[in-house]
């Protein structure tokens, strides 16, 4: 939800398109900056007084942790997964917060039974793609590759593999038994200060480190 990004917080809107996330965070006080591939999106980002650069999610545009939060609303699906998810990583500060919405395999199966023509194409690219990225952590190549479905238990172990915590996660109505969308929140650890409070954790190093509200 867009309100776990507090007013003054430094966000990154990943996968902008044309603003309409964007400009909701800045109308609550949220000091965001969108980010898209699309060249077009971003100048009517600029057009609507927006801040926005072109860049991909996979390569963010931000030095290490300089960020407070980071939101990908139904966009990771159509990057490289792995490499995205260790660029939201890398820039977010300790304690910083990672929003990520997804579309999964119940989306897809419903796209591909329920839709017509480009729309069932769409569908069964996303299943397809699911099954590759599973088995060998690639996509099909060129236009079919170009977006997949996750399931949420994947989301979770790439989101984990990456060094973020994730903090909490739900799963959109079903169908065909199987999630419509996936929805995660997740937080990146707070920092040890000194090598005094590390030696005092040390017995329990491998429990969370939590973050104050």
């Amino acid at each position: 939800h867009l309100a776990d990004f507090p007013p003054g917080a430094r966000v990154l809107d990943i996968g902008c398109g044309c603003g309409k996330n964007l400009s909701t965070l800045v109308q609550k006080g949220v000091h965001a900056t969108g980010i898209d591939p699309d060249p077009t999106a971003i100048e009517y980002c600029r057009h609507l007084g927006l801040a926005a650069d072109v860049g991909r999610a996979e390569a963010l545009p931000a030095a290490d942790e300089s960020i407070d939060g980071c939101l990908l609303d139904q966009v990771i699906q159509f990057t490289d997964v792995p490499a995205a998810v260790r660029e939201v990583q890398r820039v977010l500060k300790p304690c910083g917060t990672a929003l990520i919405a997804t579309a999964g395999a119940g989306y897809a199966l419903y796209t591909a039974i329920e839709r017509s023509g480009i729309g069932r194409l769409f569908g069964l690219r996303m299943l397809a793609n699911a099954l590759v990225f599973r088995l060998f952590t690639r996509r099909l190549p060129g236009w079919l590759g170009d977006t997949l479905a996750l399931s949420a238990s994947h989301l979770a172990s790439l989101v984990r593999a990456s060094g973020l915590e994730i903090e909490t996660m739900a799963e959109g109505r079903r169908f065909g038994a199987m999630s419509t969308f996936v929805y995660v929140k997740a937080r990146k650890a707070a920092r040890l200060e000194n090598n005094a409070v590390a030696m005092l954790v040390a017995p329990s190093i491998d429990q969370p480190t939590t973050c104050a509200e």
